[in-house]
Parts: structure tokens; C-alpha cells; sequence
């Protein structure tokens, strides 16, 4: 199983995937966090947006809502 750690500063995470940069969340001034794929994933459409295309970042509320998106991306 592949092993994720964060690197966490005040407004930056990035998840490592074995070591290798895979994701960063960045924290808003206006309040929430964006998560940006860094190696050519992408998140999938929103469900009440079915045909919208594949996005790179995708925005979430909290940063513990956006960490636990991220691990489980990674680990399906």
C-alpha cells in the first residue's frame, strides 16, 4: 500500500505519495481550501454536475475534508 505524508506550512499542504509531491491544498484568504493535483491526476465531476469535464483543483470547505479526499483518491 502506497504511504501519504503532509508537509504542512500555514497556507500550503502537499501530500507525498511515497515521497513524490502528488497534491497541494492551499488555504483561502475568503475561507476554504483548493486542492491541486501536481502529477496530471484529475478529480472527477461534481454529482450534480455529471457532464462537466475532469478538473485539476477542486475546492473544499475544510482542509481535513480536503486531506480525507485526497487519501482516498489515492488509496482506490
Amino acid at each position: 500500500m502506497a504511504h501519504i505524508t503532509w508537509i504542512e506550512n500555514s497556507t500550503l499542504c502537499t501530500a507525498l505519495l511515497d515521497d513524490v509531491p502528488v497534491c497541494a491544498l492551499k488555504t483561502k484568504d475568503i475561507g476554504g481550501v483548493t486542492a491541486s493535483w501536481l502529477d496530471g491526476r484529475l478529480w472527477a465531476p461534481p454529482s450534480h454536475m455529471p457532464k462537466a469535464m475532469p478538473q485539476v483543483s477542486r475546492f473544499f470547505a475544510e482542509i481535513a475534508d480536503a486531506k480525507l479526499a485526497v487519501e482516498q483518491y489515492l488509496h482506490s
